[in-house]
């Protein structure tokens, strides 16, 4: 049975606060998107939950999205949001990008993560658990740390409440966090962890469980899109799966084309005709980078026409607005 939640509960944040109307205030209801199942979306206010078909008039809309209904559940409006995986989840703060310190360490695919991230206008910080098995831990630490200067790299037993102490900052009422990484990074076990609440168990939001209260008040979003999310990154993080712009490239003029703009680029010239979409280019160029950071060919920047970057500055004012 759900409990009775407060906005701040549920992630509630000044940035939404800053886009309400006094009718907002006085009669409508706010509400956040806790499910989306079989055209029904599932959503939860301070007076419990309620249901909303989906219609084809309405904005996008996706699980963590916050909605204005008046006082019977009619549908007025979609919030603007602080962060968005299209299709997939909304106004997530922070994700955690989980990697493990063993065999298993993949920096090009916490790369792919991070631009996945970045594209998102979510914060992000790169946990690699396993520490305590691990006899190369700084090498690799560092490694990532390379990635960005300003990055927060964290290394955790995911097992150990007291070694993920350190994600506290980011668990705090009124924020919202999700989490990506394979299968084997540890991502179970750190949830496991950071879900320990002594002897009480922990409210649930809706019936899919897709946003669960944490025990330091943020909100995890764990939702089935965010999981075929990891998925399809993780299955597209191998060079091999690119066949068909591998294909395109030996069409290109030039035999050293970087697919930067160059005359003759057969691969632009497909994303040009609709034949290929920019954001697959622009994974193919993010994990083409990865792999020649030893040097021995030139690094590509996907940072270029097939690669959109994080939005650094805008993300900077939305967040210094939400404080």
């Amino acid at each position: 049975m759900d409990s009775t939640f407060t906005l701040l509960d549920l992630g509630w944040q000044p940035y939404f606060q800053q886009q309400l109307s006094l009718d907002d205030l006085e009669s409508n209801r706010i509400a956040r998107i806790c499910s989306h199942q079989n055209s029904t979306y599932e959503l939860i206010d301070e007076s419990g939950l309620f249901n909303l078909p989906e219609q084809s008039d309405r904005p996008d809309m996706t699980v963590g999205d916050w909605v204005i209904t008046d006082a019977e559940h009619v549908f007025l409006r979609r919030l603007e949001r602080t962060s968005v995986f299209e299709n997939t989840a909304a106004n997530i703060d922070t994700v955690f990008i989980v990697c493990a310190l063993d065999h298993e360490f993949n920096l090009g695919l916490i790369k792919r993560y991070l631009e996945l991230v970045h594209e998102a206008q979510a914060d992000a910080v790169v946990i690699l658990t396993k520490a305590d098995v691990c006899d190369d831990l700084q090498e690799k630490r560092a490694q990532v740390e390379r990635l960005d200067p300003i990055l927060i790299v964290e290394t955790v037993n995911a097992l150990d409440s007291d070694s993920t102490a350190c994600l506290s900052p980011w668990l705090k009422k009124g924020k919202t966090i999700a989490l990506l990484g394979t299968k084997g990074a540890g991502k179970s076990s750190l949830i496991n962890t950071l879900m320990q609440n002594g002897d009480t168990q922990s409210a649930k939001i809706g019936t899919s469980n897709t946003l669960q209260p944490m025990p330091k008040g943020a909100i995890l979003l764990d939702s089935q899109g965010l999981r075929d999310l990891q998925v399809a990154q993780y299955n597209g993080g191998k060079i091999e799966s690119f066949a068909d712009i591998l294909s395109l490239a030996e069409a290109c003029r030039f035999s050293d084309c970087q697919h930067q703009g160059e005359p003759g680029c057969a691969i632009a010239k497909a994303v040009t005709q609709g034949r290929l979409e920019e954001a697959r280019v622009a994974s193919f160029l993010l994990l083409r980078s990865a792999e020649t950071d030893d040097g021995i060919k030139a690094k590509s920047k996907p940072q270029g026409k097939f690669y959109r970057s994080a939005q650094s500055d805008v993300r900077a004012r939305k967040h210094s607005a939400a404080e």
